[in-house]
């Protein structure tokens, strides 16, 4: 089975991978929850005129999309990184509906997706984007982040990059002030998450979903 495009319930679209029988975003609505989820709890939470932002699950590209639309609107820039093991085909992302309902050309999201992997990309004088064709596990970077938006397939359908290990890694990539932030807020996670030393503060979630996560590199490295 292949791949297909889903509506959700804000009218924008998403899509529905088969093999692990999951959408890349919520029922509920993708553009809500990228907004309340990585935009207002992850880029508009941090009082900065230059962030760097890794996101760990790049998909169809909607998180870097909205980012790009605020730091235009906020005059941020933003240095953006972000891994993706596994590129929607074009065929998927050539019919996604996000910029008709953001109001943007539908050129910006096809820029970020055809950016090639590997190589700096200067899509506005706010926004530079990095593509990382590869695993979180075998990624590998000299950049230390302010927020990391990790957005990976839930818990349930992809354990492996939910544990420990990983969570210790992104913990490494973080500055001493920085924070990952995640629509997830299951008690297994929450507690791997302490258990690198991460501070976690449990956040009203966005509609359908009572609860999300932000997690706060500990004070007490510093």
């Amino acid at each position: 089975m292949s791949n297909r495009i889903v509506v959700t319930n804000d009218g924008s679209h998403s899509i529905f991978n088969p093999k692990i029988n999951e959408c890349y975003h919520s029922k509920h609505g993708a553009i809500v929850e990228a907004e309340h989820v990585f935009i207002k709890n992850g880029f508009s939470a941090v009082n900065k005129h230059k962030l760097n932002i890794l996101e760990v699950g790049f998909g169809t590209g909607l998180n870097a999309l909205l980012t790009y639309q605020k730091t235009m609107q906020k005059l941020i820039k933003v240095n953006y990184h972000a891994i993706e093991p596994c590129p929607v085909d074009e065929d998927y992302y050539m019919k996604l509906n996000f910029t008709d309902l953001i109001g943007l050309d539908k050129e910006k999201l096809l820029d970020l997706h055809n950016c090639t992997w590997e190589e700096r990309h200067r899509i506005s004088s706010y926004f530079t984007l990095t593509k990382n064709n590869t695993s979180l596990e075998k990624y590998k970077t000299n950049v230390n982040f302010d927020i990391i938006y990790f957005d990976a397939f839930s818990p349930d359908k992809q354990p492996e990059i939910w544990d420990e290990k990983i969570f210790k890694k992104l913990y490494g990539l973080l500055k001493d002030n920085g924070f990952l932030v995640t629509y997830c807020a299951k008690g297994v996670v929450k507690r791997t998450m302490k258990n690198v030393g991460f501070e976690v503060v449990v956040l009203d979630g966005p509609p359908g979903k009572r609860q999300m996560t932000r997690s706060n590199k500990s004070i007490s490295e510093r």
